[in-house]
Formats: C-alpha cells, sequence, structure tokens
C-alpha cells in the first residue's frame, strides 16, 4: 500500500534528510519562561500565560487561539475572488517545469527533489497537488449546475481547445527550427498530423520522427501524460452525477469518499471491465482528485487553521509506512489551502488571469525548444528561468485567444443552447473546426499521397504465415476471434514503427526481434485473390519498403 500515494519508479532513490521543525511563532510564543514567586503578584493576564498555569485544557486553548483571524470557510474562500488559488496553481506549474529541467537537461542534481525522497519529488508534489486542486473547484462547479451534458461540455472546452492548439503549435515551431528534415518534408508527413490528432484524442505519442534528435529527450511533450487521467476524473465525476450524487455537497463527499475507499484499497477498481489506473502514479492521483472532492463536500464546515497543520505536520514527521505518505500529503495539502486564503499574501500578489494550464502544457515544449536553438549547454537551473517566462508567453497567448473564449462558450451554450449563441461565439467555433479539418485532411492525403522517395528496407521478409486461406474464413484465430498474419526478416529487424501492409491496408503491427505480427480486419479477406503484403517505414524525408510476398486467398 506504501505505493498507492508515490511518484513514477524514478523517484525512488534514498531516503530524505531529517524534516526541519516546525515551531508555532504566535500566541504560544508570549508564554513568560523565568516565572518566580514575585510574578504570582502580577496582573491576572501575566498569571495566565505562565507555565505554572498552562494546563492541558489551556494549551488546547491558546493552540485555537492561534488561527488565522480570518473566520471565512474553506467554501466561501473558494467560492470568492478573494483568494490565492491561481498563485497556487502558477507555483504548481512552474515547479513542473523546475522538476522536468533535470531531465531535458542532465548534469546536475535536483536536491530539492531529493528532500522528498522516497514518497515523491517536486514534480511529483506538484502534479498531485492539481489533482487535489482538480477535484476540488471541479466539484464545486458540478454542485452549482448538476447536469452531466452541461459538465461534459465544460470540462471539453476546458481542456480540449488549448490541448490542441498547443500539439499544433509547438510542433510546427520545432519543426520549423529542425534543420533536416526540412519543415516542408514535414508537411508532407502523415506523422507530423498524427502528432496533433492523435494526442489530442489522448491517444498518447511522443515523438516526430527525426525531431529534437540533438536533445536529451525527443519527446516533444512529456507533461500531457497526466491528462488522459484528469480526463478519467471527469468521466468519473459524471458518473457520480447520474447517480444525481452531485446535486448537494453533501451528496458529493459521500460519494467522493466511496470512490477514494475503492481507489485505495487494493484490488477494487481492477474488478472493471476496463483499465482506470494504468499509469503508476495513477493510483495516488486518482486519490487526491477524489480527496478534493471530499473536502469540497465538506468545505462548508471545514476552516484551515494553524492547529490542524500542528498536528498534520507532526504526525507526518513521527509517522511511518502509508500513514507517513497519507500525513504527507494531507500536510501539502492544508499548506496549500492556507496560502489559498492567506490575506497576506494576496496583498503581495493576486494573479488576475489563470495561466497555469497553459504554462503548465507549454513548459515542456518551451524547454525543448530552448535547448534545441541553445548554443552552449544550458544547467538545470538555468533552463527553468529561461523556460518559465517563454512559457508564460504561450499560455497569455493561450488564455487570450483560445482558452478564456472556449471556456466562456461552455459556460453560455448550456444556459442559452440557441444559435444567438453559436453566432455570439462562432469565432472560436469556426476556427477550431478549420484547424481540425484542415489537418485531418492534410493527415489524409499526406499518407495516401507520400511524395518522399521510396528505399529498399535493409529487413527482408524470409518467411510468413499463412500463406494460404479461403475468402471469408479467419486466418491464424486468436483467442479473441480476431484473424492475424506473422512476418520472420532476415538482415536484422525491422526498423520501430514499421508496419505490415496488406492488400493496401496498413496493419496494426508489433515487432519482437525479427518476428513482425499484425491483427487482420476481416474484410482484407473477404475476397479471393491474392493479397500483397510487405513491410513499409515512413520517414519525413523517406519510405523504406522491403520485398513484397503474397498470400492466395481462394
Amino acid at each position: 500500500m506504501f505505493d498507492f500515494f508515490m511518484a513514477p519508479s524514478s523517484q525512488e532513490l534514498e531516503p530524505p534528510p531529517i524534516p526541519g521543525r516546525f515551531r508555532n511563532e504566535i500566541a504560544l510564543g508570549q508564554v513568560t519562561t523565568d516565572f518566580t514567586a514575585d510574578d504570582a503578584s502580577q496582573t491576572p493576564h501575566r498569571r495566565a500565560l505562565s507555565p505554572a498555569y498552562l494546563s492541558p485544557k489551556k494549551i488546547a486553548l491558546l493552540i485555537m487561539q492561534s488561527k488565522n483571524k480570518d473566520a471565512r470557510t474553506l467554501r466561501d474562500t473558494i467560492e470568492s475572488h478573494n483568494n490565492n488559488y491561481t498563485l497556487v496553481r502558477l507555483i504548481l506549474a512552474a515547479s513542473v517545469i523546475y522538476f522536468h529541467s533535470f531531465a531535458l537537461s542532465p548534469g546536475l542534481h535536483d536536491h530539492l527533489s531529493m528532500a522528498f525522497l522516497p514518497v515523491t519529488t517536486v514534480g511529483g508534489l506538484a502534479v498531485q497537488l492539481f489533482f487535489f486542486l482538480s477535484g476540488l473547484f471541479v466539484a464545486q462547479s458540478f454542485n452549482k449546475d448538476p447536469h452531466v451534458p452541461s459538465f461534459i461540455l465544460k470540462r471539453f472546452m476546458r481542456i480540449w481547445p488549448g490541448l490542441f492548439v498547443c500539439l499544433l503549435v509547438t510542433s510546427t515551431i520545432i519543426a520549423v527550427i529542425n534543420k533536416h528534415p526540412t519543415f516542408l518534408q514535414y508537411l508532407k508527413f502523415d506523422e507530423f498530423y498524427d502528432y496533433t490528432l492523435r494526442n489530442s484524442v489522448f491517444d498518447l505519442t511522443w515523438y516526430i520522427d527525426g525531431l529534437l534528435k540533438n536533445n536529451a529527450s525527443q519527446s516533444l511533450n512529456g507533461s500531457i501524460h497526466t491528462l488522459p487521467m484528469e480526463a478519467k476524473m471527469y468521466v468519473l465525476l459524471a458518473f457520480i452525477g447520474a447517480l444525481d450524487m452531485a446535486r448537494t455537497p453533501t451528496r458529493l463527499a459521500i460519494a467522493g469518499a466511496i470512490a477514494f475507499v475503492a481507489v485505495v484499497v487494493p484490488g477494487i477498481v481492477e474488478l472493471l471491465p476496463f483499465t482506470l489506473l494504468n499509469a503508476d502514479y495513477s493510483r495516488a492521483a486518482a486519490a487526491m482528485f477524489l480527496a478534493g472532492v471530499c473536502v469540497y463536500g465538506l468545505s462548508v464546515r471545514l476552516r484551515i487553521r494553524l492547529w490542524q497543520g500542528i498536528l498534520l505536520i507532526t504526525g507526518a514527521v513521527v509517522s511511518t509506512g502509508m500513514a507517513h505518505v497519507f500525513l504527507f500529503y494531507a500536510s501539502a495539502a492544508w499548506i496549500m489551502m492556507m496560502i489559498g486564503q492567506s490575506p497576506l499574501i494576496g496583498k503581495v500578489w493576486r494573479p488576475k488571469q489563470d495561466l497555469s494550464y497553459g504554462i503548465y502544457i507549454y513548459g515542456w515544449p518551451s524547454q525543448q525548444i530552448i535547448m534545441a536553438l541553445a548554443p552552449i549547454h544550458l544547467t538545470a537551473y538555468v533552463l527553468t528561468l529561461v523556460a518559465i517566462p517563454l512559457s508564460t508567453a504561450f499560455a497569455s497567448l493561450s488564455w487570450r485567444f483560445v482558452e478564456k473564449p472556449s471556456i466562456k462558450f461552455g459556460k453560455d451554450f448550456p444556459a442559452h443552447a440557441n444559435a444567438l449563441t453559436l453566432k455570439k461565439h462562432r469565432r472560436v467555433l469556426i476556427a477550431l473546426t478549420t484547424l481540425l479539418i484542415v489537418l485531418v485532411g492534410a493527415r489524409w492525403a499526406a499518407h495516401h499521397w507520400a511524395s518522399a522517395p521510396v528505399q529498399p528496407m535493409q529487413a527482408t521478409i524470409v518467411n510468413f504465415g499463412p500463406q494460404e486461406s479461403r475468402a471469408g474464413e479467419p486466418i491464424n484465430l486468436q483467442p479473441n476471434g480476431e484473424s492475424a498474419i506473422w512476418i520472420t526478416t532476415d538482415g536484422g529487424s525491422a526498423p520501430d514503427g514499421t508496419v505490415i501492409v496488406m492488400d493496401g491496408h496498413y496493419l496494426s503491427s508489433q515487432i519482437a526481434g525479427n518476428v513482425v505480427t499484425a491483427r487482420v480486419d476481416p474484410s482484407i479477406l473477404a475476397t479471393s485473390g491474392e493479397k500483397s503484403i510487405f513491410l513499409e517505414r515512413r520517414y519525413a524525408d523517406r519510405i523504406e519498403r522491403s520485398n513484397e510476398v503474397k498470400l492466395k486467398v481462394r
């Protein structure tokens, strides 16, 4: 169970150093420590604060008196504009960029992350707190408008437009600054369009062949790996709403608590007919999201106070195992909520625009662009300092021209689902629709009218099976009832990304050594004739093909 709240396995290094001490700087700091008999004649107020008169009951009272003067409940704080949660989100987004810098610019140790080991890292903690805040505020939004179609539209317009444009813009910029292959060659490369189209529907792919080949990592955007899990939490919350459990905060708290237990206790979610937790951070992320849902459900009764933090942090310091992990994240969430409601911090700076999502999704590509253009190696710290302003610039443009108009449409259309609303938001709708149509069309054209030169593949087909079949009958029948084909090669393994092309159809293929396998669609086998088979690997500047063999279908 210790792994439930753990960040990715790369964080499993050495134990953290002994945590620092925590002190209560207010009411208790007034206690007189040098009490003598002469002091007994002093005022009752002074006698009440002296150690001789500090009974456990009075100590507890003093701790309660040390609370923040802000008497608002958590609900009051998050439903008003008088809070610092936008600033908190910006800090979390910047923390993710800081953490990624050490992977994208190797050479230095991330000592700050090492202080959190073995529980998590700076990036892992930031991501988990993002999920907590998402659960808190998305539950608030759903409770205000508990209609599932409206909820789905709002969530879609909050996430998809910004992501779609980010993928298109950053991949284009990276292709433009790439020297070879050229940008014009990428415009005729189907994988270039696949990157945006597939990732925008959470079918994650990290690379475009030939790009960032001189960088430490060739991934164009590693940050987006958390978005499918976020989408799954939205679907779960929509299911809770469909059961009419989002109508009141109390119902949300109950449903969130049940789902939280189902996620944390091993074996329960594994009984589902689909995979909910498919990444090493997924269980912790889901638990934090659902914890945020529960906290919102109880927020009308919650007031964030100093004594709560004292208890949580003390418990985290002295505990071990799963209790330590739980109290660590609870302490982190408490600190975040304390910052979120602090009037003092609000007086220092309170951002007007929430750029955190944009900074998060543009952070990694910004770092990759900087590393690709930098004439010298930049340390992780320098990369962080340069990448945060660049990603903030991208995020500002995204907020102004993409996210804000999309969010506005997501809010307006459920309330006024008519032609007037569509006309009011026609600019953003036409722009997004046009971009999508152009990308789908360009991808289709690049795939069917490949203009790159064809070269022979080093790997050649030496055997395949089956070599004969009857029309309408399956071949190599698999346990799930599907047909399959296998190919063995000589001259080395087929390159990564190679697919089997059968009768003009590109099959979803797997490579294992010198064997390539693929599922065969029944429509290919429905008619008789000779079905041509060959291996193909597409690059931006060329296409490699193997020799051709034929399957006889009688």
